[in-house]
């Protein structure tokens, strides 16, 4: 049997998403720094792939990593980003919609 997602695979989207689940192991061990390089750089990744929904994702976990740093303004502008992202391209009734607008709702002003 032959893994959906082998070790090696470099498309944009697997790659992505395997960034951005590291940098949330690095940001759960108080590691911001690192969480928030890593997931720039796999913003920069998509630059050259139309991977909206990846996107969006990706700025969630930003999003969640600058919260934990009570950088709230960064935190508010990721979310709202991801928000348009999601609501332009599967709309608003939706779990991932509501997600990240709770997720936005509950950051401190």
């Amino acid at each position: 049997m032959v893994p959906l997602n082998p070790p090696r695979c470099s498309h944009p989207a697997i790659k992505a998403a395997r960034q951005c689940k590291k940098a949330m192991e690095l940001s759960n061990m108080r590691q911001h720094d690192r969480a928030e390089a890593l997931l720039m750089n796999a913003l920069g990744g998509l630059r050259r792939t139309p991977l909206p929904m990846v996107k969006a994702k990706i700025l969630n976990s930003l999003a969640l990593v600058y919260a934990q740093q009570q950088r709230n303004d960064r935190a508010r502008r990721c979310l709202g980003i991801s928000l348009r992202i999601v609501g332009k391209h599967i709309g608003h009734g939706n779990w991932l919609y509501e997600r990240i607008a709770d997720n936005l709702a509950n950051l401190p002003s």
